[in-house]
């Protein structure tokens, strides 16, 4: 015979599986904006820099830029598997500090454009 809950855990138990919905969704956004500005934003702002004779100061993505007869394909390639490798330790990593990746990613996404659009509009 099958113990009954009392009312306090049960309600407990429904806050904690709405809170890991939520908490899901705020990940998902925050993944959202990492793919946004660190993956579409710096890549466009790079190579905007690039067509006005700019150079690729890191080193990995210099070398991913003579990888492939096209230097995008490369670029975005590299860029793409360290995304991907991120997203996969994120995933693999337990409770909160999962979020800690997609928000240095958001955080590095934004100064690299920005530095990157400073450059290109020879601001800096």
């Amino acid at each position: 015979m099958r113990v009954p809950q009392p009312i306090g855990y049960v309600r407990l138990q429904e806050s904690l599986d709405e809170l890991g919905e939520t908490s899901a969704d705020v990940a998902l956004l925050f993944w959202i904006l990492a793919i946004l500005f660190f993956g579409l934003g710096d890549t466009v702002s790079s190579f905007m820099v690039f067509s006005q004779d700019g150079n690729e100061p890191n080193p990995i993505m210099r070398w991913s830029l003579g990888l492939l007869p096209d230097g995008l394909l490369g670029f975005v390639l590299v860029k793409t598997a360290a995304i991907s490798i991120l997203y996969a330790i994120a995933f693999l990593w337990e409770g909160a500090h999962r979020w800690m990746i997609p928000i240095v990613l958001i955080l590095a996404g934004v100064y690299l454009t920005t530095n990157n659009m400073l450059v290109f509009l020879d601001i800096r």
